[in-house]
């Protein structure tokens, strides 16, 4: 007698992970994203993606972030190298990874995860250890340079959309109302701001006062 045929299993639903929705995620332009569009890329209902993915700003968040770490792992960090030059580099990838980011910019937080993010940041404080700095002090000091880049570049992109500083017009607009001999040197910092585009000296000068503070503290 013939046995009867198992019958067929229906195939399992196609399995969301955070890498599947970023990989989806990266095919859209920024105002074609939405959970319904990563979603029908996907193949899928979009509360499957809740699990993973929140909602459109969280989703966003999460293509920042890993826009800002694919960004930040090119960095060729050397190891062993001077911390003063190490300082300037890293600040300087920051700034040019964060206007990478370009409109995404806005849905961006430090820090930054990822193993690619996170090799960097170790070589940063190795080498500041390497130099004298107790690992508190290279902790304070990574902090405080990786804001400095990042707000660099944040203004970078800023400045890219608008051509005009916008701390300097609202300073520019409050001096219009204040008398002609009133704040005499804030207009003629006013008129050189708006004269010429920051092109990246205020971020050399912060890390050249920076850097002149922290050698004060080695032996």
């Amino acid at each position: 007698m013939q046995e009867s045929a198992a019958p067929r299993q229906r195939g399992r639903p196609r399995q969301i992970t955070r890498e599947r929705i970023l990989s989806a995620a990266r095919t859209l332009a920024l105002d074609e994203l939405t959970m319904q569009a990563v979603a029908d890329v996907l193949g899928v209902d979009p509360k499957a993606l809740n699990y993973h993915v929140g909602d459109r700003q969280a989703l966003r968040e999460l293509v920042a972030v890993d826009a800002f770490a694919v960004e930040l792992s090119r960095i060729d960090m050397p190891t062993g190298g001077d911390w003063r030059d190490v300082l300037r580099r890293y600040a300087t990838a920051l700034r040019d990874a964060t206007v990478k980011l370009g409109e995404l910019v806005t849905y961006f937080r430090l820090p930054a995860s990822g193993v690619g993010a996170l090799e960097p940041v170790e070589r940063v404080l190795q080498n500041l250890v390497d130099a004298g700095f107790t690992v508190e002090d290279a902790s304070h000091i990574l902090r405080l340079v990786s804001e400095l880049g990042h707000a660099a570049g944040r203004e970078a992109v800023f400045l890219s959309r608008s051509r005009e500083h916008p701390y300097v017009a609202e300073v520019a607009t409050a001096l219009e109302t204040a008398a002609a001999e009133n704040f005499p040197v804030l207009r003629k910092v006013v008129a050189a701001r708006d004269a010429s585009l920051d092109d990246g000296q205020q971020l050399e000068f912060s890390l050249n006062a920076i850097i002149a503070g922290l050698e004060t503290k080695l032996p």
